[in-house]
Formats: C-alpha cells, structure tokens, sequence
C-alpha cells in the first residue's frame, strides 16, 4: 500500500478514536448531570413533605385554641 495512503488511513482511525472517546467522556458526564438533577428532585420533594408537615401541625395547633 502506498506510504501516504496508509498514514493517511492511521490518522482518520486515530481521529475516529479520539471521537469515541470523546463522546463516552460526553457520555459519563451527562450520566452524573442526570444523577445531580434527580438528587434535585428528591430534595424538592422532601422539602415539600417537611412543608406539609408543618401546615399540618400548625393547623391542629389552630384547633386547640
């Protein structure tokens, strides 16, 4: 095979490498975005719980008086 042609080839296979591991890096990232957004979440809905429970504790303190 043609020298040229064959670096030629290497180089677009390396490339081609480094965009793998490109996108797997893209990959692990958006896998711990989607892991911050759902601990997001869950914090969202036990701030809402601990909020219920309070209206609900100050209302039957309502009641009482």
């Amino acid at each position: 095979m043609d020298p040229n042609i064959n670096r030629d080839l290497r180089a677009l296979f390396d490339a081609h490498d480094e965009a793998f591991r490109a996108l797997r890096a893209a990959n692990t990232h958006m896998g711990q975005a989607i892991q911050s957004h759902d601990d997001a979440i869950q914090a969202a809905l036990e701030a809402n719980r601990a909020a219920l429970a309070l209206l609900e504790r100050l209302s039957r303190n309502g009641e009482r008086n």
